[in-house]
């Protein structure tokens, strides 16, 4: 049994690559994000530069409400005025507390990412439904689709994870 190929749950993350500066969201991810909030989900989305500013205007240009933004030390960008929650104290705690919260997942991931890609194999991990929309800025090509459980999107995860479980050991 794989990892489901729609959104599930009542709780959609919103992530994605500071470096996509597009002035539109891709009509893929506005028709998954239109299907959440016609089913009333909850949705987390930070407030980080690129993709999340963009998932933000989206959701406030629909006067969407059932909205939390994310933030680790201080907030950049709320543009609904919603709801907002820390969660942590850093950039990566934050997103790895946002991704343990979410029941699914929307991520943009621009010319792939070495934090993205983390982020993806941690929702790969807990076997999350994530939609996947993976762009270059250098060459303007896309691939859209789920999560595929088969693809390393982070060769170096596994010593990642080692290296932050043995750190948690030693305090």
């Amino acid at each position: 049994m794989g990892i489901p190929r729609e959104l599930k749950g009542s709780k959609l993350l919103l992530m994605g690559s500071k470096v996509f500066l597009e002035k539109k969201l891709p009509i893929e991810g506005a028709s998954r994000i239109d299907e959440a909030m016609s089913r009333n989900m909850t949705i987390l989305v930070a407030e980080a530069l690129g993709a999340c500013r963009l998932f933000q205007d989206y959701l406030n240009s629909k006067g969407y409400r059932n909205v939390v933004v994310g933030h680790a030390k201080s907030m950049r960008y709320n543009a609904g005025g919603w709801k907002t929650l820390q969660y942590g104290t850093d950039l990566k705690a934050r997103e790895r507390r946002m991704i343990e919260e979410c029941d699914s997942a929307i991520v943009i991931w621009a010319n792939s990412s070495g934090v993205i890609a983390e982020n993806l194999e941690q929702l790969k991990n807990l076997g999350k439904p994530t939609f996947l929309y993976e762009y270059s800025t250098r060459t303007g090509a896309t691939e859209v689709g789920w999560l595929d459980p088969g693809r390393t999107y982070d060769p170096y995860y596994g010593m990642k994870e080692y290296f932050r479980r043995r750190k948690q050991w030693q305090k």
